[in-house]
């Protein structure tokens, strides 16, 4: 009995472990099944698809959206990489402009520089055929003493002036003539490198007869005339002055005189005998002075003083002209 017991308890058990077993196995069958089914699924769907089409021929295609997105990005990053390169080839390019420009204008700038110092430079050669030619522009021309210059003219060349003034006499002449006037035409010429200058005056001078009974005399005289050329060195002493241009000089030579309607005729007192015989007569002179020049745009202005004597028969005639005027190039 018990022997029988034990027997059906045993079968019983070992039924159900079977059952038990072939249960979990087919559940692990089941769901290694379903899992390999899943990942057969999913990958077929992922990687490639495989169609019949109508004419009986296997095409396979990729994802075309993965594609294109693929394409897309790869063309617009070779886009962007062409916009940069445009990009700083136009910034190149507008930099090689801009130098360009500048370069241009100071290629302009620096021509009419050298055209400007050109032209002053062949002025200053038409003028002074003994100047070097010089750039003025990295080399100013440095002034030097001379007469012409601070007469406000090129300092070498001719030059022509006009003057006038009183002519005061002295000695014997002032007991006969009062200060009359006189004109002057200086000409001259003034070597560049060299304060001394060269210059010939051509004057008249005319004294005032004093009335009668001034000093003695028995008549009043007529107005006597002088007539004058000489010949005179100029040398510049300082300049001064904006520029240095104005001037202090001196000057002298001798030359001719011409005398006319001189007095003929003694004082009272008998011991003064005159100069003149009362004829036209020619002398020799000598004269020296100082002068005083200030320049006046294109011309100077001029104040001279000379003393100058004449040797007349008898008394020595002299007087004092005092001259101001311009002098021209």
């Amino acid at each position: 009995m018990n022997l029988r017991f034990s027997l059906a308890s045993a079968v019983a058990v070992a039924l159900a472990f079977a059952t038990t077993s072939t249960a979990s196995a087919q559940s692990d069958t089941t769901r290694r099944t379903q899992s390999d089914t899943t990942r057969r699924t999913t990958t077929s769907q992922t990687r490639v698809r495989v169609t019949k089409e109508s004419n009986g021929e296997v095409s396979t295609r990729r994802d075309s959206a993965f594609i294109r997105d693929s394409v897309a990005r790869a063309d617009s990053i070779t886009r962007a990489e062409r916009m940069r390169q445009d990009s700083i080839s136009r910034a190149d390019s507008l930099n090689r402009l801009e130098q360009t420009r500048r370069d241009s204008v100071r290629r302009d700038s620096t021509a009419r520089a050298d055209s400007m110092a050109r032209s002053d430079s062949m002025a200053r050669a038409a003028a002074t055929p003994t100047a070097t030619t010089s750039d003025t522009i990295r080399t100013p021309v440095t002034p030097t003493m001379s007469s012409e210059e601070s007469y406000g003219m090129q300092r070498s060349g001719w030059y022509l002036g006009l003057g006038a003034g009183a002519s005061v006499p002295t000695g014997a002449v002032n007991d006969f003539y009062k200060t009359g006037f006189n004109v002057e035409v200086p000409i001259g010429y003034q070597p560049m490198s060299s304060p001394l200058g060269f210059r010939l005056d051509l004057g008249y001078s005319r004294f005032n007869g004093r009335e009668a009974g001034t000093n003695g005399l028995l008549a009043q005289p007529d107005d006597p005339n002088i007539w004058s050329a000489t010949a005179n060195l100029t040398l510049d002493l300082f300049k001064f002055g904006q520029e240095r241009r104005g001037s202090l000089y001196l000057l002298g030579g001798g030359g001719v005189f011409r005398f006319t309607d001189f007095y003929n005729s003694d004082r009272s007192d008998n011991d003064f005998t005159s100069a003149f015989e009362g004829t036209p007569v020619t002398k020799g002179g000598l004269q020296g002075g100082a002068g005083l020049a200030l320049p006046v745009g294109g011309a100077s202005l001029f104040l001279e003083s000379r003393y100058t004597t004449a040797y007349t028969q008898g008394e020595e005639t002299r007087w004092v002209p005092v001259v101001i005027g311009l002098k021209w190039r």
